[in-house]
């Protein structure tokens, strides 16, 4: 076992973190030299945080795919040969965040080809590339990146992939037929458990899909593993506000009405908002004020969460406008700016940037509705809110992003943690939004064990959906699951929550019915919320409230276009 040593004070968060992990040694490479015309990305110090973070991150990630059942902590000692980390500062960056962007350079180039360099954006971006390099194959075309396969999706996957374990680190036997068990702790490095995990689900990265066409994906934004986002609560006062409304019209439905999602146009993706919600969904795709779009039908197959997929990288020209309502914008002059007033391929280029646009601005805003009757000092008490692109009630369960000190135990590979919304509240002078609920864990048990949670506890229908299908799966090899009550009374803000819960069994087949089929043939659940984005992952400003969902797409859909948000959704 290494102790990771990192060169400055900032890295050495992970020093204890990874105190005892194991170097996951990669002994192949492709990579070529950095040419010296690329001066402005410097080159990153070796032992830095940038570095040791992606490369906790890629080690951490290669476990995951290949020793499953391995519970210890790995990381890289280094990059595959010749290649290395870089950081680029944007100019637009430099009087606000200073924010900087780290790019891993090495990739092959082809002789005579072009002089732009390919960089990976991101550790998720160089995994499967990192997974052929570990593998037995030759053939570029068993590669699933970007550059190798030519296909904008990035997946986790390569091709016949092995693992090429250090001294101190052995491979795993082959997975039981049995479902993981409850984490079983061992002394022993070596020994294999039951346990189908190597990380928590903080750590492990999810893999970041993108569009294939009509909107193509350059830089995939790689999501922070958020930081501690437990808050302070406001003072509730006696009691929590009782919600005078009824449990939501669409709280069953998949895509809901006033939702931003990704529809299938053709043989490439777009962006539009749900204006009703049925058997069939009415989308209203998005453009400008000068790019009147035309309503569109669409099956529920048809549709992607707005999470399932990145925003591309908008055009450097128009950064200036990131986080602005489309409506608020000259398109007359815009349009004369980039020639698209003459020819008809600009006209729709420009359209596709306003898209992106307007899909960042609703990734950084909420707006709230139903108000309620609260007690909560200086707070307005709401019944639901439009976060970001979806929609969310109380009552209902969502995705969290915590401390990893915050947790009991690792969640097991697969299994969700979730919080139940009991109250969403924003500040009345600040603006802040607050929420407070419940958390919630999945977690196995064996059909002879006696539940932890009694049958009377009320949860939401995405969580009874959740546990019916994997007991479904798992019944006829004696395991059932159950939601188990980690933390009562927790407040966070809205950083803390990465989006809805979907319920794997009808999320699933729509985004990876392959996936899906596996699933039911070997009787194990992933958790398929691994494959979903956070809210605000998008590389924009953050926007705050807007006071209606109008606002938020404000421009980008036509004048006069109202979405059936329903009777029981009073905006306010």
């Amino acid at each position: 076992m290494t102790s990771r040593k990192p060169k400055d004070a900032k890295g050495a968060e992970n020093e204890a973190q990874y105190a005892e992990a194991y170097p996951f040694h990669v002994k192949r490479s492709d990579g070529t030299e950095m040419p010296a015309e690329y001066s402005q990305y410097e080159r990153v110090e070796e032992g830095s945080k940038p570095i040791i973070e992606w490369q906790n991150k890629l080690g951490q990630a290669l476990a995951a795919e290949l020793l499953p059942d391995m519970t210890q902590l790995y990381y890289l000692p280094e990059f595959p040969a010749h290649y290395h980390l870089r950081v680029y500062q944007a100019k637009e960056d430099t009087k606000r965040s200073q924010a900087k962007h780290y790019y891993l350079f090495g990739y092959p180039e082809e002789p005579g080809g072009s002089k732009a360099r390919k960089y990976y954006r991101s550790p998720n971006h160089f995994l499967p590339h990192l997974l052929w390099l570990v593998g037995d194959s030759e053939d570029r075309g068993d590669c699933a990146c970007e550059f190798c396969s030519g296909s904008k999706p990035i997946t986790s996957k390569a091709a016949k992939a092995k693992a090429l374990p250090s001294s101190g680190q052995t491979t795993v036997a082959a997975a039981t037929s049995a479902p993981p068990s409850a984490p079983i702790h061992s002394s022993s490095a070596t020994a294999p458990t039951q346990k189908n995990t190597a990380a928590s689900q903080s750590d492990k990265q999810r893999p970041t899909n993108q569009p294939s066409a009509g909107i193509q994906q350059h830089t995939p934004h790689e999501p922070q593993i958020a930081a501690p986002h437990q808050a302070p609560a406001p003072d509730p006062g006696p009691s929590a506000p009782q919600p005078p409304y009824p449990v939501a019209h669409d709280v069953s439905v998949l895509f809901r009405a006033g939702e931003v999602v990704w529809f299938k146009n053709n043989n490439s993706w777009r962006v539009g908002m749900i204006l009703a919600s049925g058997a069939a969904l009415t989308i209203a795709p998005f453009g400008h004020p000068l790019y009147q779009t035309q309503e569109v039908i669409k099956q529920e197959t048809d549709i992607r969460p707005f999470l399932a997929f990145s925003i591309p990288q908008i055009n450097a020209g128009l950064h200036e406008f990131k986080g602005q309502a489309l409506a608020q914008m000259d398109w007359q002059v815009l349009q004369e700016k980039f020639g698209a007033h003459t020819d008809a391929s600009r006209r729709e280029g420009l359209a596709i940037e306003a898209t992106k646009l307007a899909a960042t601005r609703v990734d950084q805003c909420f707006s709230t509705f139903n108000p309620l009757q609260g007690t909560v000092l200086n707070y307005d008490v709401f019944g639901g809110i439009f976060l970001g692109a979806e929609k969310i009630c109380i009552g209902e369960a969502v995705r969290i992003l915590f401390k990893r000190e915050q947790q009991d135990s690792a969640p097991e590979k697969g299994m969700p943690i979730v919080m139940v919304i009991e109250m969403i509240y924003v500040g009345r002078q600040k603006g802040n939004l607050m929420l407070k609920g419940s958390m919630w864990k999945l977690k196995y048990s064996s059909l002879a064990q006696q539940p932890e949670t009694s049958s009377q506890v009320q949860l939401p229908a995405t969580m009874i959906g959740e546990k019916k299908f994997r007991d479904g799966i798992l019944l006829n090899r004696g395991w059932r699951v159950e939601w188990v009550l980690l933390k009562p009374n927790v407040s966070v803000d809205e950083a803390a929550i990465r989006g809805r819960f979907y319920e794997t069994g009808r999320l699933t087949p729509i985004l990876n019915p392959a996936q899906f089929e596996t699933m039911l043939q070997q009787q194990v659940v992933e958790d398929i919320q691994t494959l979903l984005n956070n809210r605000g992952d998008s590389n924009g400003p953050r926007v705050g409230r807007v006071s209606n969902r109008a606002q938020a797409v404000a421009g980008a859909v036509p004048v006069g276009v109202p979405a059936s948000l329903g009777p029981d959704v009073l905006e306010a």
